[in-house]
């Protein structure tokens, strides 16, 4: 793996380490170490972090983003992830997982956007580490929509 494509090496490393509790749930449903409805709440509810951390980054970039530059929109964007992830938590699971799927996809969406309008603001290399993040964890609802009894 190319780092530099990805971001200082600690960045990447931490990012792809966030993987693993998903697809360990999944495997643990798989293998009949946990009951899948219950491995997949789990995955749901950590799905439903992940999703709100990745909307914080925003605020963080906002706090650091030129004085002339308006930040309301990243402020404002970087909220959403939280609330599309506590909602995705009060309805049943399959819905939720859809809800995190799109709120993943959105997110992501608008990463890309910024980082091409913004391109001081939002490093690529950050773009392309959240590319193989947001595709890991997407995959990984997927799979546990599949999984669904």
């Amino acid at each position: 793996m190319h780092f530099r494509f990805f971001g200082p090496p600690v960045a990447c490393w931490l990012a792809i380490a966030g993987l693993l509790p998903g697809f360990g749930l999944l495997l643990a449903a798989a293998l009949h170490w946990m009951t899948a409805p219950i491995a997949i709440r789990a995955l749901s509810a950590y799905a439903a972090l992940v999703l709100a951390f990745s909307g914080a980054i925003r605020w963080g970039l906002a706090a650091h983003a030129p004085r002339q530059m308006p930040v309301g929109a990243l402020y404002g964007s970087g909220v959403v992830g939280v609330l599309v992830g506590w909602g995705a938590l009060q309805l049943p699971t399959s819905r939720g997982l859809a809800l995190l799927l799109a709120g993943y996809l959105a997110q992501y969406l608008a990463d890309y956007t910024l980082a091409h309008r913004q391109p001081g603001v939002y490093p690529v290399w950050l773009l392309n580490l959240r590319t193989m993040l947001t595709s890991g964890i997407c995959i990984a609802l997927i799979l546990a929509s599949a999984m669904l009894p």
